[in-house]
């Protein structure tokens, strides 16, 4: 299985200097979810965030979720990121998981 990521549109850029974009998450082709990442100027000009990351329930538990969000922090490394950072509420578990396992702290 292939799992990519596919623009959803042009690069955002912001009033505050980040700038943004939404993918589509596909496997083989077929969507299965979707990525917001973006950079967080107030941190520097080397960081940036993932702001969403959301796979259909069907699809889930398949590493897709995983897959995405190591292909998200390639775009951001591509953006000049150095620095990645995602928030995630304490009541998403298997979120708390995913980022505990791609060694976010």
């Amino acid at each position: 299985m292939t799992t990519t990521l596919r623009p959803t549109g042009p690069l955002q850029h912001e009033a505050d200097g980040a700038q943004s974009r939404t993918f589509v998450v596909c496997v083989n082709s077929r969507p299965v979810g979707s990525v917001e990442i973006a950079t967080l100027p107030a941190l520097g000009p080397r960081a940036g965030t993932v702001r969403s990351l959301g796979i259909d329930d069907a699809d889930r538990r398949r590493g897709r979720g995983t897959v995405a969000a190591l292909a998200a922090e390639e775009v951001l490394r591509g953006w000049g990121c150095s620095q990645v950072t995602v928030s995630v509420p304490p009541e998403a578990v298997e979120a708390t998981r995913l980022t505990a396992a791609l060694g976010y702290t």
